[in-house]
């Protein structure tokens, strides 16, 4: 199979659309409970203010990536677009931008459970995974290294270690040198001694041109070969207890130039309660790792060593709270019940502080604590202590902070000390509320500072599930809701599985409702960096109903706020910063399909101050909610030849004029000219206008 590894852009010169414009654009989880560019030519200009008009609906366009297509669409590698993708809950697909060169424009690259009807019996459900680029999507994966399938696989481009079993909630993340490695996560079931449970795998993708090229490496300690041939590289704690829901971000507290895939898990453990899951986080060691001798979790050693497959190790972080001899690192607040569902990311400067969130749910067993679904999250502090794998992690809530030691009241750290206490520590709106599934992004606002923690979740008012956004407070080293303290959905439904990413210095937020008894995706972003207030940027996008497909509809950009664009203040690649996500939609299959924002339709505007070399034109445009380049075509004909130089126009639902200055034109003459506003994947050109030099 062919693998296409050219990242210079998003688009083309031939894959980019090209719209012609018109007038104005104008106006079941284990232990969870049921759910209630391109430029034309060349000539120097003299750029204007951007003014914005009158505000417009909030309804907007997004463009489906590509027109017409599906992600889940490529037989040949075993993806057969007539069959649904997985619908489990909490999530089938993740998405993020990357590209495999430094600096390099980030294009969308995708991961998700596809479902089978060939191959093992029963058929089970594989991983892939497509990036897109040139109006495309391509299989990134043409076989793996390290695997149980990997000698004679069944499906070309299946990420899973077993495809006889079932690949589940996939994650993916770039990471290495230069932000160009993606890394991808998920679990399967492992059988064999000291397995037969749910195991967390982590596998990159190749592309330094050896004989790996473009094939998945799996990485981590040997933890045995369950009797088989091939030493499983699981991420457990413990590969004889269930892990599920793994994610993946790349960061270091001591290398920015060369990020490590840092994944988080939940995985039931022994005591202080058996069977509840507990929130773990394992770092790399590597690349380069000849043996993985002496990191925790053991693995078992092959010739006196433990091997490093793929050439890296796994290393648990934490202080020991849990498990027998409470050796394990639980990151729960309270151990006793069940911690699902984690998220993590990196912020601060360069990228140095890990975050993890995630929810507790079930009974506790500790005294006077709660009961019902409390959200926390939890920063990773270094430390250099050997048995803390380097680092410890301390709970940070709306009202207080704790470390996650074996101290306190409850033997459990400062924020298991009471109810109290712990409502302090958690960052749900009301702490006797059911809050859950929370994500986190990265990101800043203000491009002064550094980036923070933003953390969405959905929690009822008033009976009523509704999407929050809480961001961390430098000042004051807590969390606050954002929206002025309100939730960012207003629906009379439940508004759920909410995703979050940051598009440059911008906050952008999805999740899903039923209305009018059809299920819709809901995006939208912040504005008013001292103030966050929420603008609904779209409200109709085509869902599977939540019956059939309870899953997020992940979100990124081609600009996350990262070391490498500072903090989304450049997008490397000179790209513009489109957001884009993926949805579930169709029963029938149920099918991948992706979208990214797009503005309205282009105007091109009146010329004035005309003279016999210059003059100065005008176009509008409502960008609908993200940011857009402009410029203008000009020449002696409607073939243009001249492109004046591009200004950007910030995220915006307002129709917005822009003008630019013509200059060298020939005296007496007609000039034909036209707007254009181009996003990462199309570009947008209003009517052509004339007027004649002096």
């Amino acid at each position: 199979m062919a693998v296409f590894v050219s990242h210079v852009g998003l688009e083309s010169e031939q894959g980019r659309a090209v719209r012609q414009g018109g007038g104005d654009s104008g106006d079941g989880d284990r232990g969870k409970p049921a759910r209630r560019r391109r430029r034309i030519g060349g000539a120097a200009c003299v750029l204007a203010a951007v003014v914005p008009l009158a505000l417009t609906s909030s309804a907007m366009a997004f463009e489906q990536l590509p027109s017409g297509g599906q992600v889940n669409d490529d037989p040949a590698a075993g993806i057969n677009p007539a069959i649904s993708v997985n619908g489990e809950d909490p999530t089938n697909a993740d998405v993020v931008g990357g590209a495999l060169v430094a600096g390099a424009t980030n294009v969308p690259w995708a991961v998700f459970r596809q479902q089978e009807t060939n191959g093992s019996a029963p058929p089970a459900d594989q991983i892939f995974s497509r990036s897109f680029a040139g109006g495309a999507w391509t299989t990134r994966g043409d076989g793996t290294v390290g695997g149980r399938s990997s000698a004679s696989p069944t499906f070309t481009g299946s990420l899973n270690f077993d495809q006889s079993q079932d690949g589940e909630t996939p994650a993916i993340d770039f990471a290495g040198t230069g932000r160009t490695v993606p890394w991808a996560t998920w679990y399967e079931n492992t059988t064999g001694s000291g397995f037969g449970q749910n195991n967390v795998f982590a596998s990159r993708f190749d592309n330094t041109g050896d004989g790996n090229q473009g094939k998945w490496i799996f990485s981590g300690q040997g933890r045995g070969t369950g009797g088989g041939n091939v030493p499983v590289p699981s991420l457990n704690i413990h590969t004889n207890q269930s892990a599920e829901n793994p994610v993946v971000a790349g960061g270091s507290a001591t290398n920015p130039a060369a990020p490590g895939p840092w994944v988080t898990w939940q995985e039931t453990d022994t005591k202080p309660v058996s069977g509840k899951d507990q929130i773990f986080v394992s770092r790399p060691i590597g690349p380069g790792e000849t043996n993985c001798d002496g990191v925790k979790p053991a693995g078992v050693k092959v010739a006196g060593h433990v091997p490093a497959i793929g050439g890296f190790c796994f290393q648990q972080t934490g202080i020991p709270r849990v498990g027998a001899k409470a050796a394990d690192p639980s990151l729960n607040v309270d151990p006793t019940r069940n911690g699902i569902e984690p998220d993590i990311a990196f912020t601060g400067t360069n990228d140095s502080v890990p975050w993890v969130v995630w929810y507790e749910t079930g009974a506790t067993k500790l005294t006077g604590l709660h009961t019902n679904e409390l959200v926390f999250a939890a920063k990773g502090v270094s430390d250099g202590i050997t048995a803390h794998g380097g680092f410890h992690w301390v709970v940070v809530g709306n009202q207080s902070s704790g470390t996650l030691n074996k101290k306190g009241a409850n033997k459990f750290g400062a924020c298991a000390a009471s109810a109290t206490k712990e409502g302090q520590c958690s960052l749900n709106n009301n702490p006797n509320a059911d809050a859950e599934d929370p994500r986190v992004a990265s990101g800043t606002m203000n491009s002064a500072s550094p980036t923070v923690p933003w953390v969405t979740w959905d929690e009822p008012v008033d009976g009523v599930n509704q999407v929050f956004v809480s961001r961390l407070v430098t000042s004051t080293g807590q969390f606050q809701i954002v929206n002025g303290g309100e939730p960012i959905s207003t629906g009379t439904t439940d508004a759920t599985r909410a995703s979050i990413t940051f598009s440059g210095n911008t906050p952008y937020v999805t999740w899903r409702e039923t209305v009018g008894g059809a299920t819709k995706g809901f995006v939208g972003h912040f504005i008013n960096a001292t103030s966050p207030t929420f603008v609904l940027d779209e409200s109709d996008i085509p869902l599977t109903p939540t019956a059939q497909a309870d899953v997020r509809e992940p979100i990124s950009s081609s600009c996350t706020a990262n070391p490498f664009n500072s903090d989304g203040a450049a997008c490397q690649g000179g790209a513009i910063g489109t957001p884009f996500f993926l949805f579930t939609n169709g029963t029938g299959p149920r099918s991948l399909f992706a979208g990214a924002y797009e503005p309205g339709a282009v105007t091109t505007g009146s010329a004035s101050s005309i003279t016999a070399s210059s003059a100065t034109v005008q176009g509008s445009v409502n960008p609908q909610g993200a940011a857009v380049q402009t410029e203008f075509q000009f020449g002696t004909t409607t073939a243009y030849g001249s492109t004046t130089t591009p200004q950007i126009i910030g995220p915006s639902d307002a129709v917005t004029t822009f003008s630019a200055m013509l200059s060298g034109l020939p005296s007496a003459t007609k000039i034909h000219y036209r707007a254009v506003v181009i996003s990462d994947f199309a570009t947008f050109v209003g009517p052509d206008q004339t007027f004649t030099t002096s």
